[in-house]
């Protein structure tokens, strides 16, 4: 009766291991869940914000369209001005995380590019840092690829910036990276 005692009581050990790997196991899954949830809405956030902020930097000239008539066919679009398209970027994101306390952490401006297509050459407008280090270059149509890696072949606009996110397990930061390429679809 004795020996049946120590078996029962060296069953009963394992049982109580494996609970507790089973509940640990548990614990560790709700905060990975809760960590890629926290990230997706970043990632969305940003995303959106990203797209909002090139599509408004891709500002065309208005006098182009508008007093000549240009209706049909693939216009060229025109940026008013690379250095104000650069400040709409930046303010259009500044904006989109101003009420986001806690939400992202040392936030950078990495690197904007002005794609200006006209006829087969592109002048190149890269703007990079927080203080907008500005150098300009040229290509032709068909050679020039964005930092993603796609062909330039109409005016565009390129955006990528920089942020951390705070760890939920250990409150350590994760540095992140987005970037977004944005084109106008006029006419096509």
């Amino acid at each position: 009766m004795n020996e049946m005692m120590k078996k029962k009581e060296a069953g009963s050990a394992i049982g109580y291991v494996v609970m507790f790997t089973v509940a640990l196991l548990m614990v560790v899954l709700t905060l990975y869940l809760a960590q890629v949830a926290k990230l997706m809405t970043h990632q969305h956030h940003i995303d959106d914000s990203l797209a909002d902020a090139v599509l408004a930097s891709l500002v065309a000239d208005d006098v182009y369209y508008f007093e000549t008539g240009e209706m049909t066919g693939t216009p060229v679009i025109r940026f008013q001005s690379v250095d104000e398209s650069h400040r709409i970027f930046m303010d259009c994101m500044n904006d989109a995380i101003a009420d986001t306390n806690g939400f992202y952490y040392n936030f950078a401006f990495d690197e904007f590019i002005c794609y200006e297509v006209e006829g087969g050459s592109i002048r190149i407008t890269s703007y990079s840092g927080a203080a907008g280090t500005r150098n300009v270059r040229s290509g032709s149509v068909g050679s020039v690829r964005t930092p993603n890696g796609e062909v330039v072949r109409e005016t565009s606009a390129y955006g990528r910036v920089k942020f951390d996110i705070e760890n939920i397990i250990d409150k350590s930061l994760l540095t992140k990276s987005k970037d977004i390429y944005c084109t106008l679809e006029i006419n096509n």
